[in-house]
């Protein structure tokens, strides 16, 4: 430091630097990068919990869903349960009607039929001419005679 006489021979006061300015300390200058960092962070941090909370929904709902599904089930098998077990009934009941036994009570005894005659079936032969040919007794031939009669007699009288 230099030291300036005045003209009167003493010394000129000394002069104290100016005081410093107070900086503050930043860490190694990268304020902003450590910002983006933090936030960087924060949104992965959210996003892996928005992730975890999808997960959790998805397998509440999806448990829910098929509670419901298994309860449909459920219903549904009482209806086939209940459906087997009438057509298992209704199948007994047609057997029992269509059985032969069965059939051949009812036409005996509710609606008074009886077994045909082996003299009660006629046999249609067709051939060239058509005739219809008939296996009658004595007792058919002679009441077609009479039948064959009255017709003629008819056709007679009728001008």
């Amino acid at each position: 430091m230099t030291t300036v006489l005045l003209h009167e021979g003493s010394a000129a006061p000394k002069l104290e630097p100016p005081p410093r300015p107070q900086v503050r300390a930043v860490r190694g200058g990268n304020h902003g990068l450590n910002r983006v960092r933090h936030v960087m962070r924060t949104a992965v941090i959210v996003l892996i919990l928005a992730v975890f909370g999808g997960l959790a929904i998805s397998s509440l709902m999806s448990g829910a869903t098929l509670m419901e599904l298994n309860a449909q089930v459920d219903e549904v098998s009482v209806q086939l349960a209940e459906a087997q077990s009438e057509y298992d009934y209704l199948n007994t009941r047609m057997n029992d009607i269509t059985s032969r036994a069965s059939l051949q009570q009812v036409a005996e005894g509710e609606l008074g039929l009886v077994k045909a005659d082996p003299s009660q079936i006629t046999y249609v032969q067709l051939e060239d001419q058509s005739i219809i040919e008939r296996n009658t007794g004595a007792a058919g031939r002679l009441l077609d005679e009479v039948r064959t009669a009255a017709l003629s007699l008819l056709d007679s009288l009728n001008p």
